[in-house]
């Protein structure tokens, strides 16, 4: 069989991203190792699959299995402000994403507003208004949206600019940089200054010290993101995880 033909899965797993001044309330971040079901190969993000319309039906399985999560009897007591769950811009610029997106969230009873949507850059926009009116529609019905990876690759002002996003993410090697390269530092302290000013937060991934977590908070970073709290952990642990932190 093609890869076309092939069934997909998905193991789900949750990387925690939590507010500077709330320690137990927090956002929870949803990546995917994607497998073929039949062999087992594993596809990492350059792989074909983001090059076909696969890329498209993997997400919608991927958002509806988390939907199916949120509606069940375990979410209500994470105390989760929301769940951010990534798109690669193929997704974002499929004509029914929005239609499809708001019809999983309906039907599994999720407000619009517990669901954030993390656009990826590993593919070129090529339809930026059709971009554009699917972020609308799903903004419309509470959806919230972050730009991942600020300061690599395609991740750039103009994004910012254009895009309605609400939160920005700095990227682990920048906020690596940060720590390393005086040059570095004065980027990163003007990205912040210009992102604060235009009223959006700020997540910092790839947080593992304590030092880190001091400074990023006299910074005013709003959220954080890293081992510093957690690696990524499947489903079931990362709900025995957010039980012990919130008792």
């Amino acid at each position: 069989a093609t890869m076309q033909e092939q069934k997909v899965g998905a193991l789900i797993v949750f990387e925690r991203s939590t507010p500077l001044g709330e320690i137990i309330s927090s956002g929870t971040e949803v990546d995917a190792a994607v497998s073929e079901e039949l062999v087992g190969n594993i596809f990492y993000p350059k792989s074909p699959l983001h090059d076909g319309g696969m890329i498209i039906k993997l997400g919608e399985v991927i958002f509806e299995k988390v939907c199916r999560f949120m509606g069940g009897p375990d979410y209500p007591k994470l105390d989760l402000e929301y769940v951010e769950i990534n798109l690669s811009v193929v997704q974002c610029e499929y004509e029914g994403l929005s239609n499809r997106f708001i019809e999983i969230m309906k039907e599994h009873n999720i407000p619009g507003n517990m669901i954030n949507l993390e656009i990826t850059e590993s593919a070129t926009m090529t339809s930026k208004n059709r971009l554009i009116r699917n972020i609308a529609d799903l903004k419309n019905f509470g959806v919230g949206f972050s730009l991942d990876d600020f300061g690599t690759g395609q991740s750039n002002l103009n994004y910012i600019v254009e895009m309605p996003v609400d939160i920005v993410k700095f990227d682990r090697g920048m906020i690596n940089a940060y720590f390393e390269s005086h040059k570095a530092k004065y980027v990163m302290d003007a990205a912040m200054h210009m992102i604060q000013g235009l009223k959006l937060d700020i997540v910092s991934e790839g947080i593992e010290t304590e030092e880190q977590l001091s400074i990023m908070k006299n910074l005013g970073i709003q959220y954080i993101q890293g081992f510093y709290f957690s690696k990524p952990l499947p489903e079931d642990e990362c709900l025995e995880f957010l039980k012990k932190r919130n008792n």
